[in-house]
Protein backbone atom coordinates (compact mmCIF):
# COMPACT_ATOMS: atom_id res chain seq x y z
CA UNK A 1 0.00 0.00 0.00
CA UNK A 2 1.11 3.35 -0.27
CA UNK A 3 1.76 5.18 2.50
CA UNK A 4 -0.29 8.10 2.81
CA UNK A 5 -3.45 9.44 5.02
CA UNK A 6 -7.37 8.75 3.48
CA UNK A 7 -9.46 10.23 5.58
CA UNK A 8 -12.88 8.55 5.71
CA UNK A 9 -16.02 10.40 6.87
CA UNK A 10 -19.63 8.46 6.46
CA UNK A 11 -22.51 10.80 6.52
CA UNK A 12 -26.33 9.94 6.95
CA UNK A 13 -28.18 12.90 7.08
CA UNK A 14 -25.36 15.21 7.85
CA UNK A 15 -25.91 18.43 5.57
CA UNK A 16 -25.86 20.43 9.18
CA UNK A 17 -22.72 18.86 10.66
CA UNK A 18 -20.53 18.19 7.73
CA UNK A 19 -19.51 22.50 7.17
CA UNK A 20 -18.09 22.35 10.13
CA UNK A 21 -15.73 19.15 9.46
CA UNK A 22 -14.72 19.74 6.52
CA UNK A 23 -13.50 23.00 7.27
CA UNK A 24 -11.09 21.73 10.39
CA UNK A 25 -9.90 19.21 7.25
CA UNK A 26 -8.77 22.14 5.08
CA UNK A 27 -7.27 23.85 7.89
CA UNK A 28 -5.00 20.66 8.73
CA UNK A 29 -0.84 21.41 8.57
CA UNK A 30 -0.02 18.82 6.60
CA UNK A 31 3.84 18.43 5.49
CA UNK A 32 4.29 18.45 1.81
CA UNK A 33 5.62 15.30 1.81
CA UNK A 34 2.60 13.36 3.37
CA UNK A 35 0.10 12.29 0.95
CA UNK A 36 -3.45 12.46 2.03
CA UNK A 37 -7.01 12.58 0.62
CA UNK A 38 -10.80 13.24 1.66
CA UNK A 39 -13.51 10.66 0.96
CA UNK A 40 -17.11 11.08 2.01
CA UNK A 41 -19.27 8.81 1.75
CA UNK A 42 -22.97 9.86 1.51
CA UNK A 43 -24.74 6.77 3.35
CA UNK A 44 -28.52 6.84 2.19
CA UNK A 45 -29.23 10.03 3.42
CA UNK A 46 -32.57 12.11 2.45
CA UNK A 47 -31.01 15.46 3.27
CA UNK A 48 -28.96 17.35 0.83
CA UNK A 49 -25.58 15.90 2.32
CA UNK A 50 -24.20 15.03 -0.94
CA UNK A 51 -24.72 18.80 -2.21
CA UNK A 52 -23.46 20.40 0.80
CA UNK A 53 -20.24 18.13 0.80
CA UNK A 54 -19.21 19.50 -2.72
CA UNK A 55 -19.88 22.69 -2.10
CA UNK A 56 -18.59 22.75 0.92
CA UNK A 57 -14.87 21.21 0.07
CA UNK A 58 -15.00 23.19 -3.24
CA UNK A 59 -14.50 26.68 -0.59
CA UNK A 60 -11.67 25.95 -0.14
CA UNK A 61 -7.51 25.39 -1.63
CA UNK A 62 -5.64 22.33 -0.02
CA UNK A 63 -2.42 21.66 -1.89
CA UNK A 64 -1.53 17.83 -2.08
CA UNK A 65 -5.47 17.09 -0.83
CA UNK A 66 -7.16 15.12 -3.30
CA UNK A 67 -11.30 14.66 -2.40
CA UNK A 68 -13.88 12.25 -3.31
CA UNK A 69 -17.65 12.17 -3.06
CA UNK A 70 -19.34 8.57 -2.89
CA UNK A 71 -22.73 7.19 -2.64
CA UNK A 72 -23.52 4.05 -0.68
CA UNK A 73 -27.66 3.45 -1.14
CA UNK A 74 -27.31 0.64 1.37
CA UNK A 75 -27.95 1.94 4.93
CA UNK A 76 -25.54 0.88 7.64
CA UNK A 77 -22.67 2.30 8.35
CA UNK A 78 -20.18 -0.62 7.98
CA UNK A 79 -21.52 -0.91 3.82
CA UNK A 80 -19.85 3.44 3.75
CA UNK A 81 -17.36 2.60 5.77
CA UNK A 82 -16.14 -0.83 3.63
CA UNK A 83 -17.03 1.20 0.45
CA UNK A 84 -14.35 4.18 1.56
CA UNK A 85 -11.63 1.30 2.44
CA UNK A 86 -11.87 0.02 -0.82
CA UNK A 87 -11.85 3.62 -3.06
CA UNK A 88 -8.97 4.73 -0.41
CA UNK A 89 -5.70 5.27 -2.42
CA UNK A 90 -3.54 5.53 1.27
CA UNK A 91 -2.68 2.84 3.69
CA UNK A 92 -3.77 4.84 6.91
CA UNK A 93 -7.18 5.08 7.51
CA UNK A 94 -8.60 7.43 9.53
CA UNK A 95 -12.07 7.45 11.07
CA UNK A 96 -13.76 11.03 11.07
CA UNK A 97 -17.06 11.12 12.16
CA UNK A 98 -19.25 13.63 10.72
CA UNK A 99 -19.22 15.22 14.38
CA UNK A 100 -15.83 15.48 14.60
CA UNK A 101 -13.40 18.48 14.67
CA UNK A 102 -9.77 16.87 14.33
CA UNK A 103 -7.14 19.58 15.62
CA UNK A 104 -4.87 20.83 13.09
CA UNK A 105 -2.07 18.25 13.21
CA UNK A 106 -4.21 15.48 13.08
CA UNK A 107 -2.98 14.17 9.79
CA UNK A 108 0.61 14.54 9.91
CA UNK A 109 0.52 13.01 13.88
CA UNK A 110 -1.51 9.88 12.99
CA UNK A 111 1.00 9.32 9.65
CA UNK A 112 4.42 10.01 12.10
CA UNK A 113 2.73 7.07 14.81
CA UNK A 114 1.30 4.79 12.30
CA UNK A 115 4.89 4.93 10.30
CA UNK A 116 6.82 4.76 13.81
CA UNK A 117 5.35 1.46 14.63
CA UNK A 118 4.13 -0.80 11.82
CA UNK A 119 2.84 -3.44 14.79
CA UNK A 120 0.30 -0.69 15.65
CA UNK A 121 -2.90 -1.81 14.24
CA UNK A 122 -5.61 0.88 15.27
CA UNK A 123 -4.37 4.12 17.06
CA UNK A 124 -7.04 5.93 18.87
CA UNK A 125 -7.60 9.76 19.35
CA UNK A 126 -8.41 12.12 22.65
CA UNK A 127 -12.16 13.28 22.24
CA UNK A 128 -12.86 16.71 23.61
CA UNK A 129 -16.34 16.91 24.75
CA UNK A 130 -18.29 19.55 22.83
CA UNK A 131 -22.15 20.13 24.04
CA UNK A 132 -24.25 22.51 21.03
CA UNK A 133 -25.40 25.53 23.12
CA UNK A 134 -27.27 26.13 25.38
CA UNK A 135 -26.54 22.78 26.80
CA UNK A 136 -29.03 20.27 28.70
CA UNK A 137 -28.52 21.57 32.05
CA UNK A 138 -27.36 17.95 33.08
CA UNK A 139 -25.29 17.06 30.61
CA UNK A 140 -21.87 17.18 32.39
CA UNK A 141 -22.75 14.29 34.69
CA UNK A 142 -23.40 12.23 31.67
CA UNK A 143 -20.13 12.77 29.33
CA UNK A 144 -19.58 9.63 30.20
CA UNK A 145 -22.04 8.52 27.57
CA UNK A 146 -20.27 10.30 24.78
CA UNK A 147 -16.90 10.15 22.97
CA UNK A 148 -14.90 12.09 25.72
CA UNK A 149 -11.49 12.16 26.80
CA UNK A 150 -7.91 10.07 26.90
CA UNK A 151 -8.27 5.86 25.82
CA UNK A 152 -6.46 4.78 29.01
CA UNK A 153 -7.86 1.27 28.37
CA UNK A 154 -6.72 0.94 24.62
CA UNK A 155 -3.75 -1.29 25.68
CA UNK A 156 -5.32 -3.41 28.26
CA UNK A 157 -9.11 -3.33 26.92
CA UNK A 158 -7.57 -3.76 23.03
CA UNK A 159 -9.98 -1.23 22.00
CA UNK A 160 -10.47 2.16 21.20
CA UNK A 161 -13.50 4.01 19.56
CA UNK A 162 -13.83 4.75 15.97
CA UNK A 163 -14.32 8.29 15.84
CA UNK A 164 -10.92 9.60 15.23
CA UNK A 165 -9.33 6.20 15.20
CA UNK A 166 -6.29 5.02 12.40
CA UNK A 167 -6.54 1.63 10.86
CA UNK A 168 -4.41 0.19 7.92
CA UNK A 169 -5.79 -0.87 4.71
CA UNK A 170 -3.79 -3.51 4.43
CA UNK A 171 -5.18 -5.40 7.40
CA UNK A 172 -8.49 -4.77 6.33
CA UNK A 173 -8.12 -5.93 2.77
CA UNK A 174 -6.54 -9.42 4.34
CA UNK A 175 -9.61 -9.60 6.64
CA UNK A 176 -11.64 -9.00 3.48
CA UNK A 177 -10.19 -11.69 1.06
CA UNK A 178 -9.73 -13.86 3.95
CA UNK A 179 -14.33 -13.56 3.78
CA UNK A 180 -14.33 -12.24 7.41
CA UNK A 181 -18.17 -11.38 8.27
CA UNK A 182 -18.51 -8.20 10.77
CA UNK A 183 -21.51 -9.28 13.17
CA UNK A 184 -22.32 -5.94 14.42
CA UNK A 185 -23.68 -3.09 11.65
CA UNK A 186 -23.30 0.20 12.59
CA UNK A 187 -25.97 2.62 13.67
CA UNK A 188 -28.90 2.22 11.15
CA UNK A 189 -31.40 4.81 11.09
CA UNK A 190 -33.37 5.09 14.74
CA UNK A 191 -31.17 1.72 15.98
CA UNK A 192 -28.02 2.66 17.96
CA UNK A 193 -26.41 -0.76 17.15
CA UNK A 194 -22.99 0.42 18.22
CA UNK A 195 -19.78 -1.67 18.78
CA UNK A 196 -18.58 -2.02 15.02
CA UNK A 197 -15.21 -0.07 16.19
CA UNK A 198 -14.64 -2.39 18.80
CA UNK A 199 -15.60 -5.52 16.87
CA UNK A 200 -12.32 -3.89 14.61
CA UNK A 201 -10.07 -4.03 17.09
CA UNK A 202 -10.96 -7.14 18.52
CA UNK A 203 -10.19 -8.94 15.20
CA UNK A 204 -6.73 -7.29 14.76
CA UNK A 205 -5.76 -7.41 17.96
CA UNK A 206 -6.65 -11.28 17.86
CA UNK A 207 -4.51 -11.49 14.63
CA UNK A 208 -1.73 -10.53 16.17
CA UNK A 209 -1.51 -5.92 15.94
CA UNK A 210 -1.23 -3.25 18.59
CA UNK A 211 -4.38 -1.32 19.70
CA UNK A 212 -2.80 1.91 21.10
CA UNK A 213 -4.27 5.78 21.52
CA UNK A 214 -2.28 8.80 21.47
CA UNK A 215 -3.58 11.87 23.36
CA UNK A 216 -2.14 14.45 20.99
CA UNK A 217 -4.66 13.24 18.50
CA UNK A 218 -6.96 15.48 19.91
CA UNK A 219 -10.42 16.49 18.57
CA UNK A 220 -13.82 18.27 19.58
CA UNK A 221 -16.87 15.78 19.65
CA UNK A 222 -20.02 17.90 18.65
CA UNK A 223 -23.22 16.75 20.63
CA UNK A 224 -25.97 18.40 18.94
CA UNK A 225 -29.37 19.48 21.34
CA UNK A 226 -30.93 16.45 20.17
CA UNK A 227 -28.69 13.72 21.78
CA UNK A 228 -28.49 15.65 25.25
CA UNK A 229 -31.48 14.09 27.60
CA UNK A 230 -32.10 11.52 29.85
CA UNK A 231 -34.15 10.17 27.22
CA UNK A 232 -31.05 9.61 24.54
CA UNK A 233 -28.85 8.40 27.62
CA UNK A 234 -31.26 5.44 28.48
CA UNK A 235 -31.85 4.25 24.83
CA UNK A 236 -28.03 4.31 24.06
CA UNK A 237 -27.81 2.36 27.38
CA UNK A 238 -29.54 -0.64 26.11
CA UNK A 239 -28.45 -0.38 22.14
CA UNK A 240 -24.67 -0.58 24.07
CA UNK A 241 -25.67 -3.93 25.89
CA UNK A 242 -27.29 -4.73 23.38
CA UNK A 243 -24.68 -4.42 20.90
CA UNK A 244 -21.98 -6.06 23.55
CA UNK A 245 -23.87 -9.59 22.93
CA UNK A 246 -22.67 -9.24 19.40
CA UNK A 247 -19.03 -9.43 20.44
CA UNK A 248 -19.19 -12.61 21.92
CA UNK A 249 -17.08 -14.53 19.95
CA UNK A 250 -14.04 -12.54 20.26
CA UNK A 251 -14.68 -11.87 23.86
CA UNK A 252 -14.85 -15.81 24.53
CA UNK A 253 -11.57 -15.86 22.49
CA UNK A 254 -9.72 -13.01 24.04
CA UNK A 255 -10.78 -14.59 27.57
CA UNK A 256 -9.81 -18.00 26.82
CA UNK A 257 -13.50 -19.13 27.52
CA UNK A 258 -13.69 -23.36 26.40
CA UNK A 259 -17.37 -23.37 26.54
CA UNK A 260 -19.52 -23.70 23.79
CA UNK A 261 -20.95 -20.60 22.28
CA UNK A 262 -24.38 -22.31 22.95
CA UNK A 263 -23.43 -22.44 27.11
CA UNK A 264 -22.39 -19.46 27.59
CA UNK A 265 -25.50 -17.90 25.39
CA UNK A 266 -27.49 -19.71 27.55
CA UNK A 267 -25.80 -18.87 30.72
CA UNK A 268 -25.88 -15.37 29.66
CA UNK A 269 -29.83 -15.88 29.33
CA UNK A 270 -29.83 -17.03 32.86
CA UNK A 271 -27.46 -14.18 34.60
CA UNK A 272 -29.87 -11.22 33.12
CA UNK A 273 -33.36 -13.19 33.62
CA UNK A 274 -32.38 -13.44 37.29
CA UNK A 275 -30.99 -9.88 37.46
CA UNK A 276 -34.13 -8.51 35.93
CA UNK A 277 -36.43 -10.49 38.54
CA UNK A 278 -34.33 -9.35 41.11
CA UNK A 279 -34.36 -6.31 39.96
CA UNK A 280 -37.48 -5.58 38.69
CA UNK A 281 -38.68 -6.58 42.54
CA UNK A 282 -37.01 -3.95 44.23
CA UNK A 283 -38.30 -1.51 41.83
CA UNK A 284 -41.45 -2.04 42.26
CA UNK A 285 -41.17 -2.07 46.06
CA UNK A 286 -39.32 0.28 46.09
CA UNK A 287 -41.90 2.95 43.57
CA UNK A 288 -44.92 1.67 45.69
CA UNK A 289 -44.03 0.70 49.33
CA UNK A 290 -41.40 3.19 49.76
CA UNK A 291 -43.00 5.39 47.29
CA UNK A 292 -39.67 7.03 45.76
CA UNK A 293 -38.72 7.21 42.09
CA UNK A 294 -36.84 5.21 39.93
CA UNK A 295 -32.49 6.89 40.07
CA UNK A 296 -31.38 7.41 36.83
CA UNK A 297 -28.99 4.82 37.46
CA UNK A 298 -31.33 2.44 38.22
CA UNK A 299 -33.16 2.64 35.40
CA UNK A 300 -29.75 2.48 32.97
CA UNK A 301 -28.97 -0.98 34.97
CA UNK A 302 -32.46 -1.69 33.64
CA UNK A 303 -31.95 -0.69 30.24
CA UNK A 304 -28.44 -2.75 30.31
CA UNK A 305 -30.00 -5.94 31.44
CA UNK A 306 -32.95 -5.57 28.71
CA UNK A 307 -30.61 -4.99 25.97
CA UNK A 308 -28.16 -7.89 26.89
CA UNK A 309 -31.13 -10.28 26.59
CA UNK A 310 -33.53 -8.98 24.07
CA UNK A 311 -30.05 -9.34 21.53
CA UNK A 312 -29.44 -12.98 22.98
CA UNK A 313 -32.91 -13.97 22.25
CA UNK A 314 -32.74 -11.89 18.34
CA UNK A 315 -29.42 -12.78 17.65
CA UNK A 316 -28.63 -16.35 18.84
CA UNK A 317 -28.39 -18.11 15.53
CA UNK A 318 -26.82 -15.32 13.73
CA UNK A 319 -24.19 -15.47 16.82
CA UNK A 320 -23.67 -19.08 16.45
CA UNK A 321 -23.12 -18.62 12.81
CA UNK A 322 -20.23 -15.90 13.03
CA UNK A 323 -18.97 -18.13 15.28
CA UNK A 324 -18.24 -21.13 13.42
CA UNK A 325 -17.35 -17.98 10.46
CA UNK A 326 -14.89 -16.85 12.41
CA UNK A 327 -12.77 -19.71 14.25
CA UNK A 328 -12.61 -21.21 10.66
CA UNK A 329 -11.03 -17.88 9.44
CA UNK A 330 -8.53 -17.86 12.56
CA UNK A 331 -7.33 -21.40 11.94
CA UNK A 332 -4.97 -19.99 8.76
CA UNK A 333 -2.65 -18.37 11.51
CA UNK A 334 -0.48 -17.04 8.15
CA UNK A 335 -3.20 -14.98 7.40
CA UNK A 336 -1.42 -11.25 8.12
CA UNK A 337 2.20 -12.79 7.42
Amino acid sequence: MQLGVSVIICCYNSAARLPDTLKHLALQRVPAGILWEVIVIDNASTDNTFQVASQEWEKYTIPNAGFRLLSQPIPGKNHAHKMGIEAANYEYILTCDDDNRLCADYVSIAYESMSADNKIGVLGGCGIFDPQQPAWSDIEKHKQSYVNGPQTWASTAHWVYGAGCVCRKSLFINLYNKDWQQITSGRNGTKLICGEDVEICFIIYICGYKIKSNDRLTFHHFVPLKRQSLKYILNLQYWISYSYVLLNNYLMLMDGDKRSVQKKLNDWSIYNIKALVMFTVKLARQKLIKLQPLSVDEKLKLQSHLGSLISIFNNRKKIIKHHSQLTNMLKNQEMFN
